[in-house]
């Protein structure tokens, strides 16, 4: 497991991509955007981030992990303890598509994905937040 830099003023993507030539690619795109970038390869890396205080906006996660929970447990997870965190699930595989609708908020990333696609997401969902809690202060 791979941590970027401490910087509160930028955006932290925690980047789950078991294959390291993809992780690398898209890592690479995403720091080149100005986002704090945290790479893993199972679940498990996510947990250990948050277990160590570490702040994430989004996880970014292949559907198939290995030695461990898959994406759909990792992104149902985080929605249970952690619904803060944004997820975006990415896979290959035919079928699994449809069971990560309920998990992601704009629904799955088909691969192979281009990297402005997943950077507009990253962006649709952050500004869905910031949106969501200038609503929520706004209010008060």
């Amino acid at each position: 497991m791979k941590t970027a830099e401490s910087s509160d003023a930028k955006p932290v993507v925690m980047l789950v991509e078991p294959e390291v030539l993809v992780r690398m690619t898209i890592a690479e795109v995403l720091r080149d955007c100005g986002y704090k970038v945290i790479e893993g390869i199972a679940a498990e890396d996510v947990w250990t981030v948050l277990a160590s205080g570490a702040r994430l906006d989004i996880v970014f996660s292949e559907v198939q992990l290995a030695g461990g929970p898959d994406g759909f447990a990792l992104a149902k997870r985080l929605r249970q303890m952690n619904p803060e965190i944004d997820v975006i699930l990415t896979t290959g595989v035919a079928g699994a598509a449809e069971k990560s609708k309920d998990l992601c908020e704009e629904g799955p990333m088909k691969k192979p994905y281009q990297s402005q696609d997943v950077v507009a997401r990253i962006n649709t969902l952050l500004e869905r937040r910031r949106s969501s809690k200038r609503r929520h202060s706004s209010t008060k």
